[in-house]
């Protein structure tokens, strides 16, 4: 993705002599009910707002227009259901997107982040949460809010309390080589300067595998993450 940031007279980024310019962000609404949360804030100058798209033509328009972020809006979000699923998910690893689902829970989380997503909040998130939100996504951080029940009681809600541990095992095996790579250089203690160094990867990628890692295994920071990995057999003790 091409960094519109700003660039000096010689071509390599801009220091601290000019600011850095608004992130344009490609909105994408599933109905036309809920792509009024996106018209209040078009005047806002901290976000260039390109005209919102649907599921349809968002693959093309990713193309076309190379924004710098995608802010999702979807009452039940299912990457199946939508066109050319396989394109669509490279899009959200390479390009950093905010997902705003109904059911912003931990097992929304893990759905997504299989798709690449690794930023999931809630719908009814204020104007100033999303442009925060939007700016540490920008950044490369999974953005997310606290669920209001604990993370197995969301899997135990929603698929059964027999169909928990298989749970869990699926959700393990959507870890990439890369990312179980990652997460044991975390268990290791490597911080995310040194594991890109180790893996000759930008520390900025590095920070995004980390953060997938920990949206995909539903943890709030790297200890639990480490944790959940040795539980399933990822992180050797």
């Amino acid at each position: 993705m091409t960094n519109r940031r700003g660039s000096d007279q010689e071509g390599g980024p801009r220091r601290h002599a000019v600011p850095f310019s608004p992130l344009r962000v490609l909105p994408c609404a599933e109905s036309s009910t809920v792509q009024r949360l996106f018209r209040a804030m078009q005047s806002t100058e901290d976000v260039i707002w390109l005209p919102i798209t649907s599921p349809a033509i968002l693959a093309s328009l990713v193309e076309s227009s190379t924004p710098d972020l995608i802010v999702i809006v979807a009452e039940d979000f299912r990457l199946s259901q939508w066109p050319v699923p396989d394109l669509l998910k490279e899009i959200f690893v390479n390009t950093p997107t905010i997902l705003l689902a109904l059911d912003a829970t931990a097992m929304m989380r893990r759905r997504a982040a299989r798709f690449g997503i690794c930023s999931v909040l809630p719908l009814d998130l204020t104007t100033p949460q999303l442009l925060t939100a939007i700016a540490a996504a920008g950044e490369g951080l999974a953005v997310t809010m606290p669920c209001p029940f604990a993370e197995g009681d969301n899997v135990t809600a929603e698929l059964g309390t027999g169909q928990v541990e298989s749970a869990d095992n699926a959700f393990s095996e959507h870890l990439t080589g890369r990312e179980i790579e990652v997460l044991r250089l975390v268990a290791s203690g490597r911080s995310n300067k040194e594991i890109a160094s180790l893996l000759h990867i930008s520390e900025h990628t590095a920070k995004f595998h980390v953060s997938s890692v920990l949206a995909k295994l539903g943890a709030s920071s790297r200890t639990e993450a480490v944790s959940l990995g040795i539980l399933r057999g990822l992180v050797a003790i």
